[in-house]
């Protein structure tokens, strides 16, 4: 009997925690239910691909479309899906965006659609300085980046842009003091706002995406060490996911009146955050997804949006 009030206790502290980030009525979770993450084996389908996790990239990496800050940027179009086609789609932001590509390029092919890629490392969309906290290096390439692809944006007139970034982003005032709290909040909603006004003046139709929940866990080390338990790189809802950053996005996209896209429930959907999700590894590392799975955001992200397309 005693380990059956465990078991329910767990269950009861489970309910407890998705509860207390869904309960407001306000959040952006709102209504949302996460279930008991079950634990079992990677399976062996998977086991067999975990060791190339790390090199799970989407195109743009390889090819070079996406700017790193120690490699020469490519000199080709970076034009994807249907080249021939008068309709275009665009992809924009940071590294976090660039996780986006492997589920919008399935979209511009089936739509039989253009899509350009602009993404750059460690880039953040909104227009406030990029500060690298590794370094303590002012990026001045990211800003004479930014305005390039708003330009290109600007020039091609696209159909969709979706504008997504990582909410780990860090910045300075005009001062050059690394900001925090609520000053950093308020520059990035300031600069993002810049942002979406450019690109909505562009644009027929603007989707601002959230950024994803993140994981805890090192990968693929963590499976490859607890092939019988994938419970035990499951990542906590209340870590993986910042609801009152979700707060900020929602809000800043209901201010400048484009369309938002809460990304949560497609990649974590249990309590804790399983690491795996239709036999694909989610992550390749803390922050971004691997290619496989997101290539399956494809449906829930065109589900999302199709109703709203001018």
């Amino acid at each position: 009997m005693r380990h059956r009030s465990i078991i329910i206790l767990a269950a009861v502290t489970l309910l407890c925690t998705g509860q207390a980030l869904a309960s407001d009525a306000t959040s952006p979770l709102a209504g949302y239910q996460f279930s008991a993450l079950i634990d079992g084996p990677v399976p062996d389908s998977l086991q067999t691909t975990l060791s190339g996790a790390a090199t799970d990239l989407p195109k743009p990496y390889k090819d070079r479309c996406h700017v790193q800050q120690n490699l020469t940027s490519t000199t080709s179009s970076c034009l994807y899906g249907n080249l021939s086609s008068k309709t275009t789609i665009v992809l924009f932001g940071d590294s976090h965006a660039l996780s986006w590509f492997p589920a919008i390029e399935k979209l511009a092919i089936a739509k039989k659609w253009r899509l350009l890629s602009l993404t750059m490392s460690s880039c953040w969309p909104a227009s406030i300085p990029a500060w690298n906290p590794s370094t303590n290096i002012l990026m001045t390439n990211c800003a004479i980046w930014r305005q390039s692809a708003l330009a290109q944006i600007a020039k091609v007139k696209p159909y969709i842009t979706f504008v997504t970034g990582t909410r780990g982003f860090a910045t300075i005032d005009a001062s050059g003091n690394v900001l925090g709290g609520d000053a950093k909040t308020s520059a990035w909603k300031l600069g993002m706002a810049v942002t979406l006004k450019a690109v909505k003046k562009a644009s027929k139709n603007t989707i601002f995406i959230s950024d994803t929940p993140i994981s805890t866990s090192s990968f693929p080390d963590c499976l490859l060490n607890s092939l019988d338990s994938v419970q035990n790189c499951a990542t906590p809802v209340s870590t993986a996911i910042d609801t009152d950053w979700l707060t900020v996005e929602r809000d800043l996209a209901s201010s400048t009146n484009v369309t938002w896209v809460n990304p949560t429930e497609w990649i974590c959907n249990t309590d804790p955050c399983s690491p795996i999700s239709d036999g694909a590894l989610i992550y390749r590392d803390g922050g971004h997804l691997t290619a496989t799975f997101a290539v399956q955001l494809e449906k829930p992200l065109w589900a999302e949006i199709s109703g709203s397309l001018n």
